[in-house]
């Protein structure tokens, strides 16, 4: 039987860690905010699992900026930075083999409007069905919101879909949508976990 895979973005997709340092100095710097301490693995984890609004809202307390800034950063041109985004490991060889197989594919990310022109940059954006960002929810990951749309779109059982996370926020989307889960790069709870994308092929059946 046919799956669908569905992939996070950042951490599974991509390695976007420096990218998304970059933007958030860069943001930080041209309002005058604290500079993030990305030594604090806090402050990088929020950086990676949240959204830009959470991010934000977590280091400015005024509204008023808040707004400003919230109105810069969805106008910045995210093309600044995708020479700092890393393809991960096999993700090419593996959609080209999972679109080939008659697999389909889809998105689930707590990122926003960034996430069609980054995958259209690295030639990633066709062999994607559905793509589900933070603007496309009323509650992004943790929540299953996403991961119920995706089933809602292809009309599928969830124990036919298969989602590839890297992050707790992840984890907490598969459990709650009731969708089999797989991390990448990380160790998860009791989840499978894989370390090149074509390993993923070893749990399809």
């Amino acid at each position: 039987m046919k799956k669908i895979i569905v992939y996070d973005c950042d951490g599974v997709l991509f390695d976007s860690s420096r990218a998304v340092k970059a933007y958030y100095d860069y943001v930080f710097e041209k309002f005058d905010l604290g500079m993030p301490d990305w030594d604090d693995p806090k402050t990088f984890e929020l950086a990676m699992m949240s959204t830009n609004s959470e991010i934000i809202s977590h280091f400015c307390k005024d509204e008023k900026k808040f707004n400003e800034i919230m109105e810069f950063a969805t106008k910045l041109n995210f093309r600044m930075f995708l020479d700092k985004m890393i393809p991960a490991a096999g993700i090419f060889e593996a959609l080209e083999k999972l679109k080939s197989d008659g697999h389909k594919m889809a998105v689930c990310t707590n990122r926003g409007v960034s996430i069609d022109p980054l995958l259209k940059h690295f030639k990633m954006y066709d062999y994607f069905d559905r793509l589900v960002c933070s603007f496309d929810v009323v509650r992004p990951k943790p929540h299953p919101e996403g991961l119920n749309k995706i089933a809602e779109h292809f009309a599928s059982p969830k124990s036919n879909m298969l989602f590839l996370g890297d992050s707790e926020a992840d984890y907490k989307a598969a459990k709650g949508a009731n969708v089999p889960f797989i991390s990448f790069g990380n160790s998860l709870h009791e989840s499978t976990r894989i370390d090149n994308h074509m390993e993923v092929f070893e749990h399809i059946k």
